[in-house]
């Protein structure tokens, strides 16, 4: 067995960091440990011991590999041009969450997708990462799912219609696929939108979390309650992204686009508009649910500040 030792943050938490991420579905998570169950580099397991991260692996690139896992390819994004009016808020945030990246596992793309497509419209925690394992466990790859029929579906995993939905729209990620992980952005963002059942947020999501694309960004209810909870960020929120508007044209072209909250995230925020939704789930996890304002680092700038 082999290692690798990555020094980090103490405030560095293994469960906090997989919280957000779409792979998590394919780890044993521990707030010091985790361990990776399926997909590729199986049997990779990440151990916390004050500042460091211990990582063993008999394969040096599943060692290479924990870069991604830990979210470390994140934390210095390209194009990180943040506008200088959001800039002091986004080194708040910078600040405070120095350790926190955007974990993922871009090699595990069927099952990534497959886990952002089925959270849509359910709780991610409690249902996704259940549809998932039950599918791995019986069926080894989720690529097999595409063979069973409706009524196998129903009875061997869930009757929901999310994973009812699945197997059309695995088939047709399969055919697009190569082109998808190939391609550049825009043209991946168009060919998931033609899959149904997708819409920006899914497509987004993927961007970043298999092509590693940090100027995107899913905008979803825990985003757009965040950004309005501060004075300096509420006018980003605006609409949602239209279907019909992302799968025919580019951002730039878009004649809804000073409308739309996706547009004025990604000028705001620039390379860290990914990192800072998945700060936004995090620190709502943490500090708004449980209402902990007055600990809280941004309480001063907070229009929903709790008092006790």
């Amino acid at each position: 067995m082999k290692t690798r030792i990555l020094l980090v943050n103490p405030k560095f938490d293994l469960e906090i960091l997989l919280y957000p991420s779409f792979a998590n579905p394919l780890f044993h998570v521990q707030s010091n440990r985790i361990v990776k169950l399926w997909g590729v580099c199986k049997g990779l397991t990440i151990v916390k011991k004050g500042d460091e991260l211990i990582a063993k692996h008999n394969d040096n690139e599943c060692l290479n590999y924990v870069e991604e896992v830990l979210g470390i390819w994140s934390l210095h994004p390209k194009n990180s041009n943040v506008d200088e009016k959001y800039s002091e808020f986004v080194e708040m945030l910078r600040s405070e969450y120095s350790w926190l990246g955007i974990a993922t596992s871009s090699i595990d793309d069927v099952e990534i997708f497959a886990s952002i497509f089925l959270s849509q419209n359910t709780d991610f925690h409690t249902n996704v990462v259940k549809w998932i394992q039950i599918m791995l466990m019986k069926y080894g790859k989720l690529e097999h799912v595409i063979n069973l029929d409706r009524i196998e579906i129903a009875k061997e995993i869930s009757r929901s219609y999310q994973v009812l939905n699945l197997v059309n729209a695995l088939e047709e990620y399969l055919k697009f696929r190569n082109r998808i992980i190939i391609g550049n952005d825009e043209d991946a963002k168009k060919l998931l939108l033609k899959i149904k059942g997708i819409g920006p947020k899914v497509s987004h999501a993927y961007l970043v979390f298999v092509k590693k694309s940090t100027i995107y960004a899913p905008i979803d209810r825990n985003l757009i309650s965040f950004l309005s909870k501060f004075g300096v960020t509420s006018n980003i929120v605006a609409y949602l992204p239209r279907k019909t508007m992302c799968i025919r044209c580019t951002c730039n072209e878009c004649p809804f686009k000073i409308n739309c909250t996706y547009y004025r995230m990604r000028n705001a925020f620039g390379g860290y508009s990914a990192w800072i939704q998945t700060v936004a789930y995090v620190h709502t996890k943490l500090m708004c649910k449980l209402k902990r304002c007055s600990k809280c680092f941004l309480k001063l700038l907070c229009s929903r500040v709790y008092i006790d």
